[in-house]
């Protein structure tokens, strides 16, 4: 037996020998719901997430790749960086990695929808080799001279991912900035810059949607709110493993939102055949599972593949720090633009004071306050001008009363927008938007 184990063991450092270059790290499911268990640049997340992951390959069959993760990434609220860390247990055959890992991400906001997103990781791997069924006297074979069973070497990858609000995420990760070495006979030798030899493409579709407003009843009284939000009911993944050794891979996923607390998943493997997904939330709690049946990659090949993550969302929604937008309503104005008519407290016609506009269209003010009198709305409107807005008066015949406004226009996502902003950005959170029609 210990003969067998011996010839077992040298095939599997011949292995090594030859692919210690080629892919060997460990393969996720569940990216679904956790993509920075593939690329650093998922850092920056819209909450602080915890996740356990745990993946036992082929089951049935000795030797089988298990796989446990911990990983913890956040955004930092307010602003575009995001930090996370990594602790990953990779165990197949003899061989044994353990991998302690700490990211860095950052964005580059090209618009208020679309940020790029870059992502550093680095820390290092422990490579162990269990010799614990190998004779002792077998271990002075020549083939295992200058093997060192256990060592430490360095681990770096890179990331990055274009993010857009249209739910479009396009990723392109290098898994291995260092070229993997398992039979070093000292601690951090292996320092060989290889990026490009094993990379990562992702194509996804994720579309975050806002939430709804919906009548509850609570102790007898409706009242109406607004729900967290989500996700589109449909995500689109793909994804391509690239590997300059050979074994590129291509793999198809598709995952179904029921709602925000289920959904169920299925996707393909290229020469492995299909995935299974599954996962409800509950809170702050949630559970994805993944299958593959055990006819991959060939019929009867194992007892099937099984991958069970738990996480944990730790924060409320992170926001990012925006830019404060143009306000329209300090932009100046040509003379064509501006009002002619003197505000004058003893005009005749109230009404004539007010811009002229299309008729038949509505038209959209955005205003500020309403006053009884002329007077106090041109007082008003002095100190709006005086903080450099294009403030004006209008009179609204039907209910009497001066409007001060700081934008008129005929486009109501211009006014609705403008109202945003200047409650979000300035002092004025009176501002709201006045609908008038325009005769006919």
């Amino acid at each position: 037996m210990h003969k067998l184990l011996t010839v077992i063991f040298i095939s599997f450092l011949g292995l090594v020998y030859s692919r210690s270059k080629a892919q060997n790290y460990p393969v996720y499911n569940s990216f679904l719901t956790n993509p920075y268990l593939y690329n650093p640049a998922e850092a920056a997340s819209d909450h602080a997430y915890l996740f356990f992951n745990y993946r036992t390959q082929w089951m049935g069959l000795e030797g089988a790749p298990t796989l446990s993760t911990v990983t913890f990434n956040t955004l930092i609220d307010e602003s575009y960086t995001g930090i996370g860390g990594k602790i990953s247990n990779y165990s197949r055959g003899l061989l044994n990695t353990t991998d302690v890992a700490f990211t860095y991400a950052h964005g580059i906001p090209f618009s208020e929808n679309n940020v790029l997103f870059l992502g550093l990781s680095g820390g290092a791997i422990s490579n162990t080799i269990d010799l614990t069924d190998i004779d002792p006297a077998d271990l002075n074979d020549p083939a295992l001279a200058g093997y060192l069973a256990n060592n430490f070497q360095p681990a770096a990858s890179f990331g990055m991912l274009f993010r857009s609000t249209s739910g479009i995420n396009l990723g392109v990760v290098l898994p291995q900035l260092f070229a993997p070495v398992f039979n070093a006979d000292s601690h951090f030798s292996a320092t060989e810059f290889s990026p490009i030899d094993n990379a990562f493409l992702s194509l996804y579709y994720k579309k975050k949607v806002e939430g709804k407003v919906v009548n509850k009843r609570r102790r007898g009284v409706r009242t109406r709110q607004r729900t967290s939000g989500g996700y589109a009911p449909l995500e689109l993944y793909t994804f391509y493993k690239y590997s300059a050794y050979g074994n590129n891979q291509f793999e198809v996923n598709a995952k179904l939102n029921f709602s925000e607390n289920f959904w169920l998943g299925a996707g393909y493997r290229q020469e492995y055949g299909f995935i299974g997904h599954m996962g409800f939330a509950v809170g702050k709690f949630m559970l994805h599972y993944s299958y593959e049946p055990g006819n991959q990659p060939e019929a009867g090949f194992s007892k099937g593949t099984h991958e069970i993550q738990i996480g944990l969302r730790l924060s409320d929604e992170k926001k990012y720090r925006k830019a404060n937008p143009v306000l329209r309503s300090t932009l100046h104005r040509s003379p064509d633009e501006r009002h002619t008519a003197r505000f004058q407290q003893a005009e005749d016609d109230p009404n004539a004071i007010n811009q002229k506009e299309d008729p038949g269209k509505k038209t959209y003010y955005v205003v500020l306050r309403a006053f009884n009198d002329f007077a106090g709305a041109d007082v008003y409107k002095k100190k709006i001008v005086e903080q450099k807005f294009n403030a004006d008066i209008f009179f609204n015949k039907e209910e009497k009363k001066f409007y001060v406004f700081v934008l008129s226009t005929q486009k109501a996502s211009e006014a609705y927008e403008e109202a945003r902003n200047l409650k979000a950005y300035t002092k004025l959170k009176e501002a709201r938007v006045l609908v008038v029609q325009g005769s006919k």
